[in-house]
């Protein structure tokens, strides 16, 4: 008679997920400056939030701009950067 063993059940691959760190995403941030300009654009901003994971990053580019452009110029400068910040990390975009 040939006895069969059983093992546990592993769980593979299963991820944890943390939450970004401000410097991570102020780095997605610059990153997406491809113009070099030292201001983000909504296509720009799109870029950043679908790095970060965002399945509606037409939404969260569009929402960025009126939470964080302050002179309305549609642009998001280096001087209005802490809001944008502050907004991405209130969504709480996890690795």
């Amino acid at each position: 008679m040939v006895r069969e063993i059983r093992f546990p059940p592993t769980i593979v691959d299963k991820k944890v997920q943390i939450p970004r760190t401000k410097e991570q995403v102020m780095e997605v941030f610059k990153s997406s400056d491809k113009d070099g300009d030292g201001r983000l654009s909504k296509e720009e901003l799109k870029a950043s939030f679908k790095k970060l994971g965002s399945r509606w990053s037409s939404f969260r580019a569009w929402r960025a701009l009126g939470h964080a452009d302050a002179n309305k110029d549609g642009f998001i400068s280096m001087e209005e950067i802490g809001e944008l910040l502050s907004y991405a990390l209130k969504c709480g975009y996890k690795l």
